[in-house]
This record gives structure tokens, C-alpha cells and sequence, in this order.
């Protein structure tokens, strides 16, 4: 299976995990410094799996707790998953993928960008 084919669908786990660990910051010393790097990170995988998108939109397809991939029915473990979304997280974080961020003025918990 495509390397590409498995940043497309770890892209979207990897961003809710982000997402989810943001409150985890709150009354951290630096929760600023953190919570700059996880948006960043989060905005970053997002414009990516936006360009993926329209290549693998049609080619990759969840079904319950498979994927159907060039019509092919491909299932995966949570440790598989787990372990799909990690790589690509630790690329973002600090890998090939990292890129510099700005460091902002936020006050953990309360400004949070992404509540649904």
C-alpha cells in the first residue's frame, strides 16, 4: 500500500488527537509554547489532507472499521492505526514535515480555535 495512501488516512486521527490533548495544557508554565506548536501542527495536517484530498478522495473509502482502498477492502488493528498516526504526528512534530511556528498569546482552555 501507497505511503501516501496511509498519510491520508492517519491525517484526520492525527488531527484529533491534537485536538483532544489541547485542554491537557491548561496550567502548564508553558502552555503558550505547546498549544502555538499544536495549532500550527493541526493547521499544517489540515492544508495538507486538503491537497491529499482530491487525489484520494475517490480511491479511499471508510467502511465501519475498514477501508476500501482501489476497490480492495483493507482492514487495520488499532495498534496499526495507532501506530500509522503516530509516525505521522512525530513527522509533523519534529520530523521532515516540522516547520517553524510563532509562538502566541494564549490563554490555555479558554482559547481554544477548534470547539465544536
Amino acid at each position: 500500500m501507497d505511503q501516501q495512501i496511509k498519510e491520508y488516512i492517519a491525517l484526520p486521527l492525527a488531527i484529533n488527537v491534537f485536538k483532544h490533548d489541547r485542554p491537557l495544557f491548561k496550567g502548564w508554565s508553558m502552555a503558550n509554547l505547546y498549544l502555538s506548536k499544536i495549532d500550527h501542527v493541526i493547521d499544517q495536517m489540515q492544508d495538507d489532507f486538503n491537497q491529499m484530498r482530491s487525489k484520494y478522495y475517490n480511491r479511499v473509502r471508510k467502511l465501519n472499521n475498514s477501508y476500501i482502498i482501489d476497490g480492495r477492502k483493507f482492514t487495520f488493528t488499532a495498534d496499526q492505526l495507532r501506530e500509522i498516526t503516530a509516525e505521522v504526528a512525530s513527522r509533523y512534530m519534529y520530523g521532515d514535515k516540522a516547520t517553524p511556528f510563532e509562538i502566541k498569546n494564549i490563554i490555555p482552555y479558554t482559547d481554544n480555535p477548534y470547539t465544536n
